[in-house]
């Protein structure tokens, strides 16, 4: 049996994004940092973040779909803990240049299609994938993170936290943890100073389930705040997932797998 390997967001885009500027002859580089350890919560409200830490923990306990919006793009998806699986990006490369990637994970067999330029990959099919063959998980991890939006990682970077509402928490958020809810860029974090750990948060809930979650990114020299949203819908719903139809699939060449371990 196969285990997947999660991989956050950002170092997806990285990926990508080196991606792109191969395919279209530019010169930039793209590197990732390494996720830093999370921020302690020692401050937040008992109450508050015992509410929050039900919500998440039932997020993942069922079926659900997402909406994670960053300023690199946007992800959307559906998760079923049976082994299905799907996911599509919207992004925006260095240089303003758009690309698409959609995934489909249903138990081993796994699909991908992307608009990503590269010679000998047609944007109109998708490719069927030998997993094996994928050494890299940068983007492969992308389409089959079994936490797609980082979700369980977040109580525990709660910093402070208070239940203003029924449906509504909010608080300080650490964002020096790196990864999908957080930065990894040392420059970044040394402009924020200690504004990184404690950015303001506000999550919503439906009752049981977290049905949206705002991180604000704070101002930083020239560079206005930020948001990170993610939107949960689906709650325990059947989540549909099939397999591309068998005429617009074909089985991946050397030129996807060259892409996937780029």
């Amino acid at each position: 049996m196969r285990t997947s390997t999660f991989r956050t967001f950002g170092t997806v885009v990285a990926a990508i994004a080196l991606a792109l500027t191969t395919a279209c002859g530019g010169d930039e580089k793209a590197t990732s940092s390494s996720s830093k350890s999370a921020g302690g919560a020692a401050s937040a409200s008992p109450a508050a973040k015992e509410v929050l830490a039900a919500a998440v923990k039932d997020l993942n306990a069922g079926t659900y779909g997402y909406t994670m919006k960053i300023p690199e793009g946007t992800f959307t998806g559906s998760i079923d803990p049976a082994g299905k699986q799907q996911v599509k990006v919207d992004g925006v490369a260095a240089g303003g240049v758009k690309y698409t990637i959609e995934g489909i994970a249903l138990a081993t067999d796994y699909y991908f299609k992307t608009s990503i330029p590269t010679v000998g990959v047609n944007a109109k099919k998708w490719y069927k994938l030998d997993r094996s063959k994928i050494k890299k998980d940068a983007i492969i991890g992308l389409i089959e993170a079994k936490d797609p939006t980082g979700s369980q990682g977040l109580v525990a970077r709660v910093v402070t936290a208070n239940q203003t509402a029924p449906t509504t928490i909010t608080g300080t958020y650490d964002l020096t943890g790196g990864g999908d809810l957080g930065i990894d860029d040392d420059a970044v974090l040394q402009a924020l100073g200690e504004k990184a750990k404690a950015a303001p948060f506000t999550a919503t809930l439906d009752g049981q389930h977290l049905v949206s979650l705002k991180i604000t990114v704070p101002a930083y020299g020239t560079v206005a705040e930020q948001a990170l949203t993610v939107d949960y819908t689906g709650h325990g719903q059947p989540v549909t997932v099939a397999a591309p139809k068998a005429a617009d699939v074909l089985a991946a060449p050397a030129a996807v797998y060259g892409l996937l371990n780029g």
